[in-house]
């Protein structure tokens, strides 16, 4: 399988005598799979890195983060992710995307067969921490294709999980919710959480089921029976092959 994997805050603002809720920009990220072709890894790297020469001397105001997969169906793509823009953001891409087509079709799809792009919205309500300014060494990502009738159970169940890891002082990484928006099989969730290191994948010495109390429990098995299948990998950051502007 080759699907992959990337923000809602809500304010209110005063009219006259009545008050009314209103909707930033949702935070999307765009989330591009290249899967290289048998014996041509060098060759996809070397061009990777060809292209973020582009960006560069295109003077892009875009970051482009390169992960490679490291476990799951799709353990040796790799997946370039454009995060933190607003959908109006992307209009004022056509220009540089005209170019940005020809330098991929130069230096990457000779090595490559291009996977599926996707879009995420990042769901901040849902999640325990910001997303990340610069990413971590590895990062897994879980993905939750859900029953489409229960999904406000799933989002009650992880809110009620989040307060009970809160009052359980249970440990836990920095994690994020993304939900997709477009580009792929809907209802899906996706959970991406830090891990500085291989260390970091040790589990705490008490579940989480044990952790958080018959509400945690009950919350946790709410989640799990709203969903049609659970899927994780692994990803590894390689800054070698991303693209960061110049500060």
């Amino acid at each position: 399988m080759r699907k992959l994997v990337t923000v809602l805050i809500v304010f209110a603002c005063a009219i006259g005598s009545f008050a009314q809720t209103a909707k930033a920009p949702e935070s999307v990220t765009e989330v591009n799979v290249s899967a290289v072709k048998p014996g041509m890894t060098m060759q996809w790297e070397q061009g990777r890195k060809r292209h973020s020469d582009f960006h560069r001397a295109q003077k892009d105001t875009w970051s482009v983060i390169v992960y490679e997969v490291l476990t799951g169906d799709a353990t040796g793509d790799y997946v370039s992710v454009q995060g933190g823009h607003s959908w109006k953001d992307f209009d004022s891409r056509d220009a540089f995307n005209k170019l940005d087509v020809a330098d991929v079709a130069k230096n990457l799809v000779p090595y490559e067969t291009p996977g599926p792009r996707s879009y995420y919205v990042y769901r901040a309500e849902l999640s325990r921490s910001k997303e990340a300014p610069e990413p971590t060494k590895y990062a897994t990502v879980a993905h939750y294709w859900l029953i489409p009738e229960r999904v406000n159970d799933f989002t009650d169940a992880i809110k009620a999980i989040n307060a009970a890891i809160d009052t359980a002082h249970y440990p836990t990484k920095p994690s994020r919710w993304y939900q997709l928006a477009n580009g792929g099989d809907v209802p899906h969730y996706v959970l991406v959480t830090d891990r500085a290191g291989m260390a970091d994948f040790e589990p705490p010495a008490q579940s989480m089921q044990e952790a958080l109390g018959p509400e945690g429990a009950a919350a946790l098995d709410k989640l799990r029976k709203s969903c049609k299948r659970i899927y994780s990998e692994t990803l590894q950051y390689r800054p070698d092959l991303s693209y960061l502007p110049s500060k």
